[in-house]
């Protein structure tokens, strides 16, 4: 029979989040979580009630594995799978290497119909270039997808310029031969660029354009 540190593992695993990451966003102190998840009989109730608000499913079903949810367990963990916490990283212009953005965010938004993406990111859109296509302000849900990214495809581009910061630009791309790309926007007054593949350090592609309405 399964414990609540069990349930608790697989509704980490089945939504992307580390124990570090519910720790820091519910209060949880990480060293009392750590020593609950290796003996289930230490959790307390008040942990209980943030962890079940925090997950969005019913404390009985997180406690003792009863009540209305019990017969619904499949169904519970397909949503976990399609409601995630995605991180918000702030402008395109993150002057960081991608390698550390996740490290750096410090807010995260409830997303549907991402559980398929690889390591979906939202970033905030600036400049002109892609207007109206993409303003500033918009929120670009964007995903490390390189194999799925076609000519014509609106993406974030990241690349390393001296002396050493790196900047990404939602752009359109096209692939050209010899293993060039172009970089082009909506806007006429912004000039194509062409770049080397060899010279780009990582392609994401932009899934979802997200913009608010006033």
């Amino acid at each position: 029979m399964d414990s609540i540190s069990d349930r608790i593992k697989i509704l980490l695993k089945n939504r992307d989040i580390t124990p570090y990451r519910l720790c820091t966003d519910t209060g949880i102190d990480s060293g009392t979580f750590s020593k609950s998840i290796r003996t289930p009989n230490r959790w307390k109730s008040q942990h209980m009630v943030k962890m079940s608000e925090y997950f969005k499913i019913s404390l009985d079903w997180l406690m003792k594995g009863e009540g209305s949810l019990k017969t619904q367990q499949k169904e519970i963990l397909e949503l976990s799978k399609k409601y995630k916490q995605v991180p918000v990283l702030g402008l395109a212009d993150c002057g960081k290497p991608t390698t550390t953005w996740y490290n750096v965010a410090n807010k995260f938004i409830e997303m549907n119909d991402v559980g398929h993406l690889n390591t979906p990111f939202v970033l905030i859109a600036r400049g002109d270039s892609m207007r109206p296509y993409i303003n500033p302000g918009d929120k670009l849900l964007c995903s490390n997808a390189p194999e799925k990214v076609k000519n014509g495809t609106a993406v974030v581009v990241v690349y390393q310029s001296p002396p050493d910061t790196y900047e990404a630009n939602a752009k359109l791309i096209k692939f050209e031969k010899d293993g060039m790309l172009t970089l082009y926007s909506v806007n006429t007054k912004f000039p194509p660029e062409l770049y080397r593949e060899l010279d780009i350090q990582k392609i994401f592609k932009v899934v979802r354009i997200i913009r608010e309405v006033k």
